[in-house]
């Protein structure tokens, strides 16, 4: 049976940036040799599937929700399972896209209250199910100008409502003992970061910021040894035709696993970004989008990520012997063993996007 390192809620009310969120905590934390499993939305789910409790041929808020707390308990139960049948030395995060008591926020105290002892449940048992719960704040109460019903078929909130939504949620968990409230006074990038913060902080990681420093490292004197415990992922970027903003496809390998990734984002100052999009999509989807295109250039690089003195590193090897390191944080600390030419952190010539080539026509690339 594997190790349960933490179990984590993330919650808010519509439009609070989860699914981005989901998809960069899945990424970061495999990168530092975590397995990463995520319980999608339970509501989501079933309104997709027809099962609704508002419109033609709705059922009641309350068997709704009755529905819901059967099909997640049975939901997480299935995932405790997942992980008793992984080798015993995987270490294992469980992030929870809305928990057990988000539930209270669409009925009564009372009509939660006959829910729980209709099933036998205890509100407590529900609170200590999990280790930490981080609550995104919808993007309607101080970042109005972007909140969307566009990004999700199952939401139907105006701002006032979607405002409302979002309190009932964080009081629903506001007995937890460790809940975080990640608020719009962050822009978005921020709050994202705050995310992984917080993530790495229960687990006894020093904290991740989203200030990065890159440097130029002597790949001929370079010993990997010191790397003896960490993940080595392999990852594939390919950026997609040429325009003022860089659309970009991610495929990271590890093992047999293969995760895909969509991005759109713009370069600021300080090796950092503005990212516009960010989502996990299938390799159905990641074959598609790279099919309409041939006008792409490619990057294959090995990632190993590891921790020195409270800092997080990032090691990019790339296939044509560039290596560079990436520092999280402010600070010019840099390990000792890290032969260092150079920083490049403002340096466009070592970009991903700038290192990014044409593909060879004799080999097959578009896999």
């Amino acid at each position: 049976m594997a190790n349960i390192e933490a179990k984590i809620v993330l919650t808010g009310g519509p439009c609070a940036g989860k699914t981005t969120a989901l998809a960069r905590i899945e990424e970061y934390f495999t990168e530092l040799g975590y397995k990463v499993l995520v319980v999608s939305e339970s509501a989501t789910e079933l309104i997709k599937g027809g099962a609704r409790p508002f419109g033609n041929q709705a059922i009641s808020m309350v068997d709704f929700q009755d529905v819901i707390l059967k099909y997640q308990l049975n939901k997480e139960n299935s995932y405790d399972e997942v992980v008793t049948k992984l080798d015993p030395d995987t270490k294992v995060i469980i992030v929870y896209d809305r928990g057990l008591m988000d539930n209270s926020a669409y009925v009564s105290e009372d009509e939660f209250h006959s829910l729980l002892h209709k099933n036998g449940l205890q509100r407590l048992d529900l609170l200590d199910r999990y280790d930490m719960v981080l609550h995104l704040v919808t993007a309607a109460d101080g970042a109005s100008n972007f909140y969307t019903l566009d990004n999700n078929a199952a939401r139907s909130e105006g701002i006032e409502e979607a405002i409302a939504l979002d309190r009932k949620t964080m009081n629903a968990w506001s007995q937890h003992q460790h809940l975080v409230i990640i608020d719009n006074s962050l822009s978005f990038e921020d709050k994202l970061a705050k995310v992984i913060s917080e993530i790495n902080n229960i687990l006894g990681h020093p904290a991740s910021l989203r200030y990065q420093r890159k440097y130029l490292v002597d790949n001929k004197r370079l010993d990997l040894s010191f790397l003896k415990q960490t993940t080595a992922i392999q990852i594939r970027q390919i950026y997609l035709g040429t325009s003022s903003y860089e659309h970009r496809l991610r495929k990271r390998m590890l093992d047999d696993e293969k995760t895909y990734y969509y991005t759109v984002q713009k370069h600021d100052l300080h090796g950092t970004a503005t990212v516009l999009a960010d989502k996990k999509i299938t390799e159905k989807e990641y074959e598609r989008i790279l099919a309409t295109t041939d006008d792409y250039r490619i990057i294959d690089k090995t990632r190993y990520t590891f921790i020195w003195h409270k800092k997080h590193f990032r090691l990019d090897l790339f296939d044509d012997g560039v290596a560079i390191l990436e520092v999280s944080g402010k600070g010019d600390a840099i390990p000792p063993f890290i032969p260092v030419i150079r920083e490049i952190t403002d340096d466009e010539d070592f970009y991903n996007v700038s290192l990014a080539h044409i593909p060879r026509k004799d080999k097959q690339y578009k896999k």
